[in-house]
């Protein structure tokens, strides 16, 4: 799979997350993975995994974690090209995290962040109160039931909070406010989201090449004697093309040369003509001889010699080679480390793109 927006969005009973849920799937084409949604659908399809799922509840126990992840599983399959997932309701505990990122990891992707709306509990209690009144819910129409939901909620789910807070992922957004508030502050999340991604994309990358920040600081370091050697290379190639031009201009003109002479020294026919004729034409000929005097033409030796005389003035110039500097990798501290990534990333951009510009020249010459 390519990179993907993977949120498990969290809050308590009446933090508005149905809601919000539906916002974001709008808004960033997600889907929506709700485990109770999935296990009625497996179940009204007959597939094994619905089938071993309605057994298991109709003894009255919970269905199995891998049960639930072999049929996450199935809509992860289902659904390779979405643009992401909403999990609504799993993981509920800090084990279902590890198991679904063992999956998620297995299909090229992971949790991108753990999306939770806080709100307190006595803003929870109106909340619910208020919705079992509108909504004729039972369960949201006893405030004792009410508070120990809440409390539960609490207790179950802390365990859950840390484990995705030791990886970085644990986000809370304040659940009290407007509608719209709440999707801004949830959308601006999110674009904090993509930026770590695409961040975490570009280290993978720089492990994959090898790199380090030592690298980048050595890079700093010599980008100048390497583009200075590029140059080089450019002049070099511009040489070498323009002393191949000269060569087949000079092999021209020797060819030209060798005709002409060979013409001069061929014989013409003799016409025969009676003797008053010949006499007459000797003495013209004898007066043109004496107002003009003969054009001697180039032989083929002189030709040859003409050519080697040129061929010598075009010479390849020696090309002086950057002195390739040892640098030793400089310590950096902590603060410095993201300037220095920033301005190597600008180095070694200008760096590949002259490389490539050089791989294409060659390619066209090559043709």
């Amino acid at each position: 799979m390519e990179k993907m927006l993977n949120i498990v969005l969290f809050g308590p009973p009446g933090a508005g997350k149905g809601t919000q849920s539906e916002n974001l799937i709008s808004k960033y084409g997600l889907v929506h993975l709700s485990t109770g949604d999935i296990l009625r659908s497996e179940i009204a399809r007959g597939t094994s995994l619905g089938t071993k799922a309605k057994e298991i509840m109709d003894r009255g126990e919970l269905v199995s974690d891998e049960i639930v992840i072999g049929m996450i599983e199935s809509k992860l399959d289902e659904n390779t090209h979405a643009k992401g997932f909403i999990f609504d309701g799993f993981p509920r505990t800090a084990a279902q995290a590890v198991a679904l990122d063992d999956l998620l990891q297995k299909k090229g992707t992971g949790i991108s962040g753990m999306l939770a709306l806080e709100v307190d509990d006595e803003e929870l209690t109106k909340r619910l109160l208020l919705r079992g009144r509108d909504s004729g819910r039972p369960d949201d129409r006893d405030e004792t039931v009410i508070r120990r939901r809440i409390q539960e909620y609490n207790n179950k789910t802390l365990p859950l909070k840390n484990y995705y807070h030791e990886q970085g992922k644990f986000h809370s957004i304040d659940g009290i406010g407007t509608i719209d508030e709440i999707f801004k502050s949830l959308v601006e999340r999110i674009v904090f989201l993509n930026a770590e991604m695409d961040l975490t994309a570009l280290e993978t990358d720089l492990e994959h090449l090898d790199l380090t920040i030592q690298d980048f600081e050595v890079a700093d370091d010599i980008a100048p004697e390497l583009l200075l050697e590029i140059d080089a290379i450019k002049r070099a190639e511009a040489e070498e093309e323009e002393e191949k031009r000269a060569k087949v201009k000079i092999s021209k003109q020797s060819t030209v040369s060798s005709k002409q002479s060979a013409a001069g020294s061929s014989k013409a026919p003799v016409k025969k003509s009676s003797p008053k004729k010949a006499s007459a034409k000797k003495k013209v000929a004898v007066k043109k001889a004496v107002a003009k005097k003969p054009v001697k033409k180039a032989g083929p030796k002189k030709a040859a010699k003409k050519v080697a005389k040129a061929s010598k003035k075009v010479t390849k110039k020696p090309i002086k080679k950057a002195s390739k500097k040892k640098v030793t990798p400089k310590k950096t501290s902590p603060k410095k480390v993201v300037a220095k990534k920033k301005v190597a990333k600008k180095i070694v951009k200008k760096v590949v793109k002259k490389l490539e510009k050089k791989a294409t020249a060659k390619n066209k010459k090559r043709k």
